[in-house]
């Protein structure tokens, strides 16, 4: 395994308190190795930091280990977001009883 991937590991499950429920996508090239931090809501400022502080010192300290391999290192947090509420599915019924309303009205001289 990658020696940056496996230090953003260890430095991650130190700061936050369910390392579980945090997702890490790498994307590696000759050159570059890009993590994206997918984080919940309530350790987003344990991982990002006052302004951003905590996530600069992990860039600093994940670019130490990469220059002597010759990598740059390219990291992104991302708060996680719930999935949207799917909608409630009508009845067939309640469909067709829609649509042949609508028609009734849209043409009030058809009779």
């Amino acid at each position: 395994m990658n020696r940056i991937f496996e230090a953003l590991n260890y430095i991650i499950q130190a700061l936050v308190e369910v390392p579980q429920k945090i997702s890490v996508e790498r994307i590696e090239t000759p050159k570059t190795d890009i993590f994206t931090i997918s984080v919940a809501p309530e350790e987003m400022g344990r991982l990002v930091g006052r302004n951003g502080r905590t996530a600069e010192s992990i860039r600093d300290v994940l670019g130490a280990i990469g220059a002597p391999m010759g990598k740059e290192v390219i990291l992104d947090v991302i708060e996680a977001r719930a999935a949207p509420p799917r909608p409630q599915a009508q009845s067939a019924r309640a469909s067709r009883r829609r649509t042949r309303s609508k028609r009734r009205r849209s043409n009030p001289h058809a009779d």
